[in-house]
This record gives C-alpha cells, sequence and structure tokens, in this order.
C-alpha cells in the first residue's frame, strides 16, 4: 500500500521547531517509521539538499496536494519551460495548507558544493559515505532540539540557524560551522569573494544625502529664477497711478451687450426665458390675483374721518360711536349676546397684557418668586365688566390682580354676574384708595372710561384713580376708550371691532376681534374680510 504514495506531492507540518515541508514523495520506509522526499521546499525557501527524510514522530499533518500521475505531468511541463517564480507551475507545488508564498532563496556567498559539504561536515558524515547521509541525518532530527553551549541549535537540514533575525529584505545571515564542531565562528569573505552591500551603510546614507542636497540645490535655483523673472520689471512701469475711471470710461457695457443680442436674437430671447425668478421666503411661488389692500368698505353715509393700516398693509377705516352701536344691537339678534361679547373682550386684552408682561419669559415655573401684578380701574359700566373679565382671566395664568370699583356706585345686573365670577379666583377687589397708594404694580388697566356718559369724569373716585395713574411708573393700556381724551394718559388702547373716529392718537392702538359673523356687516352695508388673519388681536398704524 505505501508504494501507491510515492511520486505524490506533499505538505507536511513539522511543527514550530521543524518548520513546513513540500516536496515529492520518492520512499516510504515502514520498518523505521521514515519518509523520504525530494525537491524540498522548507517554509516556502528551496532546500539546498536534494532529499529530505523524515521520523513519523516529528509530523504532525501530512496532506496529499497532488498524485503521482498529475505529479508526473507538472513535472514534464517544468523540464519542458523554464517557468517564473509565481508562475501557476510553481504554485501548484504549494497549493496545500501552507500560508508561505515560494521564492527562490537569494545566492549565498558560498556554493552549493560548499554548503552541502559543510552541512555533512556539521553531521559527522564524509564524501565517501555520501550514500548515508539521510540515514544519519535523521537520527540526529529525530530528536527535539536541546540547548548546546548555551545556543540554540541550527536547522538539521541547512544549516542555517532558525531563530537567526532577519533583515529588511527577508534574508537571513549564514554562519558556518567550524570543522571542529563550533558554531560560534563568524565567517568572513575574502577580497576574491563578491560583498553584498550593506543596508543603511555611511556610504548609502552619504549618497543618498549628496542626491538629495543636489535636489535642493536645483530647486532652489529654479526659484530664484522665478523671482528674478516676476520682480526685475522696472520701477518706472508701476510707478505711476492707473487711472481706473478713465479706463472704465472706455468700456460701452450697453453698446457690447447690444452688439452680442444683435448677433444672435433667437438666443438671447431664449436665455432671458430661462432666466430663474428669485422669491423671498414670504412670497408664493404660484402666481395670483393682485393684491386688494382695501378690503374693508364702509358706505358713504357712515362718518370715517380716518382710516389705519395693518402691519400686512391691509387698511381698516374708522367708524363712529353710533354706527358701532348698531352693529352690536345687530350681533344681539343673531344670538351673540352681551355676555359673550364680554368675554371675547376679557379674553382678547388678557392675552394682550400677558405678553406686555414679559410672556413666557416671565411666567414659568421657575420664575416664581417674581409672578407680576396688575391693577385694574373699573367703573360701574360696560367698559368696567370688560376690565373685571379681563382682571379674572388673568388671575387663572397665576397673575396677582386687583381690582378697584368704586363701593357708593350703582352696579348693573352684567357687572354684579362679573364680579361674582372674579371674586371666585384668587383676585382681590378693593373700593378704598389708600390701597391705591401702597401697590406697587407691572401694569395698570383703565376700565374706567365710557361713551356718551360724562357724569363719572367729575366723581371723586375717578379723579383720584386717574392722578395716580398718571404718577405712577407701570404703563397704562385703556380698554375701549373714547374718542375724545380723558384724565388717563395710556401707552396703549384697544379698540372693538372697528376703529373708532377721532380716537386718542397719542397711545398705541390695538384691534380686539369680537368674531361677529359677516352677515352682522353685510345687513349694514359694509363690506367686511377679516384683517385680523391668524391672530385676535393687530396692531394699527394712522395712515395719515
Amino acid at each position: 500500500m505505501s508504494s501507491a504514495f510515492v511520486g505524490c506531492i506533499v505538505s507536511i507540518d513539522c511543527g514550530e521547531v521543524l518548520g513546513m515541508y513540500q516536496g515529492q514523495v520518492t520512499c516510504i520506509n515502514n520498518s523505521s517509521q521514515e519518509l523520504t522526499i525530494t525537491k524540498a521546499f522548507r517554509n516556502g525557501l528551496k532546500c539546498p539538499v536534494s532529499e529530505i527524510t523524515l521520523n513519523a514522530s516529528d509530523i504532525k499533518e501530512l496532506k496529499i496536494v497532488k498524485n503521482s500521475t498529475e505529479a508526473v505531468s507538472i513535472t514534464k511541463k517544468i523540464q519542458q519551460s523554464t517557468p517564473s517564480k509565481l508562475s501557476p507551475e510553481n504554485d501548484c507545488l504549494l497549493s496545500g495548507p501552507s500560508p508561505v508564498k515560494i521564492i527562490e532563496k537569494p545566492v549565498s556567498v558560498l556554493s552549493e558544493k560548499q554548503l552541502n559539504d559543510s552541512c555533512n561536515v556539521r553531521n559527522g558524515i564524509s564524501k565517501s559515505n555520501q550514500e548515508g547521509l539521510v540515514n544519519g541525518f535523521l537520527k540526529k532530527s529525530s530528536s527535539s532540539p536541546r540547548m548546546t553551549n548555551g545556543n540554540m541549535p541550527r536547522s538539521p537540514i541547512n544549516g542555517v540557524n532558525r531563530y537567526a533575525a532577519t533583515n529588511g529584505n527577508g534574508y537571513q545571515r549564514y554562519t558556518p560551522p567550524c570543522e571542529n564542531g563550533g558554531h560560534n565562528v563568524r565567517y568572513t569573505p575574502t577580497k576574491e569573494e563578491p560583498q553584498r552591500p550593506r543596508r543603511n551603510s555611511a556610504s548609502e546614507t552619504k549618497a543618498r544625502s549628496s542626491s538629495a542636497s543636489k535636489k535642493i540645490d536645483f530647486r532652489r535655483k529654479i526659484q530664484s529664477q522665478s523671482r528674478e523673472d516676476c520682480f526685475s520689471a522696472p520701477s518706472e512701469s508701476y510707478l505711476q497711478d492707473f487711472d481706473f475711471e478713465k479706463n472704465l470710461a472706455l468700456f460701452d457695457k450697453k453698446a457690447v451687450f447690444e452688439e452680442i443680442e444683435s448677433a444672435n436674437p433667437e438666443l438671447t430671447k431664449v436665455m432671458d426665458n430661462k432666466k430663474p425668478q428669485k422669491y423671498r421666503c414670504d412670497e408664493n411661488v404660484l402666481q395670483s390675483a393682485p393684491v386688494v389692500y382695501k378690503q374693508i368698505k364702509v358706505p358713504k353715509s357712515v362718518p370715517s374721518n380716518s382710516s389705519f393700516v395693518t402691519d400686512s398693509g391691509l387698511v381698516v377705516p374708522s367708524i363712529s360711536y353710533e354706527w358701532r352701536k348698531k352693529l352690536f344691537e345687530a350681533a344681539e339678534k343673531l344670538g351673540f349676546k352681551q355676555e359673550r361679547q364680554i368675554e371675547m373682550v376679557g379674553r382678547s386684552a388678557s392675552e394682550m397684557v400677558l405678553q406686555l408682561l414679559g410672556g413666557s419669559t416671565r411666567l414659568n415655573p421657575q420664575n416664581g418668586h417674581q409672578l407680576p401684578s396688575v391693577m385694574v380701574l373699573c367703573g360701574p359700566h360696560l367698559q368696567g365688566a370688560y376690565g373685571v373679565n379681563c382682571g379674572r382671566q388673568l388671575s387663572n395664568h397665576n397673575v396677582k390682580v386687583q381690582v378697584f370699583m368704586p363701593g357708593h356706585a350703582q352696579i348693573p345686573a352684567f357687572m354684579e354676574d362679573e364680579l361674582k365670577l372674579f371674586d371666585s379666583s384668587d383676585g382681590k377687589r378693593t373700593s378704598s384708595l389708600q390701597d391705591l397708594s401702597s401697590s406697587a404694580v407691572d401694569i395698570i388697566i383703565n376700565a374706567m372710561d365710557t361713551h356718551g356718559n360724562t357724569q363719572y369724569n367729575q366723581q371723586g373716585w375717578f379723579i383720584a384713580c386717574s392722578e395716580w395713574a398718571n404718577h405712577s411708573k407701570a404703563p397704562v393700556l385703556s380698554l375701549d376708550p373714547p374718542g375724545e381724551s380723558t384724565g388717563v394718559q395710556a401707552k396703549w388702547s384697544l379698540g372693538i371691532c372697528l376703529p373708532l373716529s377721532g380716537g386718542d392718537t397719542a397711545s398705541k392702538v390695538y384691534l380686539c376681534d369680537l368674531g361677529f359673523p359677516k352677515k352682522v356687516f353685510t345687513d349694514h352695508g359694509i363690506e367686511y374680510i377679516s384683517p385680523f388673519s391668524h391672530k385676535f388681536i393687530i396692531p394699527l398704524h394712522s395712515r395719515s
């Protein structure tokens, strides 16, 4: 059976010490458990001896790469042609588990004959006893390597120390043994033998530095020539000032473009059509109808002395108090009762006050020690009910609210309902003028003025509250003030539905949306489109 494997190409793993071998099987000795291969390679390098005999105890793993028939065909191809080092014919010998790429070992200083002789001498074999090389070799290599004189043993195959360090080119230093068996004698080549040049030697470093200096000198020479070409111009050429305006006047831009357009009129027309139109971030890309800014039109019979403009440019005309009263009555007939009107005004006024107080910056859980305070000055009429409703809604938003209401005045029914709702909140109600002098507030809401009834303006509580408000440092917001001037100097004024004619122009005017249906306006001949857009309160600017 063993003869059937003779001629096969095998890959043998002998462990980390002996290494990996590849070659063709020539002899198998069953009695001594030995295997002989020829054309051997060890760790990817060609062995200098023709045959190598391995003991079965040293073999860790054996794989058959090619059988005997395939090996014969490969040998014929190799003999017919001389392939390159990395040709497929050579790679087939190492297609087994060996991860090392086969390369030829570089030519050593010693010849192959001298190398073989040195190996024979080392193993105690003379030339005459050349035939017993393999058997004697196996006897010495069958045992594991041992330390000899403090030195690691060399390989029994080629006499090269497998533990010797290699240089950057992958070459191993060869140290042949002496005839007396010594292993530490270094080999020094003679003058007649060629010497391999040393890497990173002083001569090589000197040659590199000389070539680098030549390159640097060449670059400096080129740079100096370029500087001379650049800066060798006469000084008179740049001392004269260049007249930009004179040279710019020589270029007729309009004439040049007319010449270009006249040469290719069709091309320029196409290019003009392809020019992209630029839009602002708030412009609509789709084309729409022209914007009509006067969307609210009142009949000529309605007295309108002034008009206002919103931030978006819409025109809002003013009306008289009598015409606004008609609109309120028409809304009540449609079901928009007075209680609902009071709630809408209070809701819008409280939203405006919250923004004036600072909004989310002032009113947040992390700022609980600085809650804003508001004083509401109310009279016993409809505008006073607006103020009480606004104070209740502000109190619901954690604002400190105090409402002043004169105690001896006759209060209407809708006012009593608002005061009852306010008493159920956290707000405080007072009728004493002494409480006003001791209060420090952020905003004062003036709801004392009314329309068409000036008898309240002459009463003592009205005059005292007006003087306190004018001398206070807090700004004043007037709710639905009358057209004529009053005793309180307000910073802001909040109108309702539509602004009134002849209103206070000294303060900033805001307009409140009551939510009247469109039929309320059309029944009285007013063309109305809401100017409030996404808000319930909008600022108005005098058109004049």
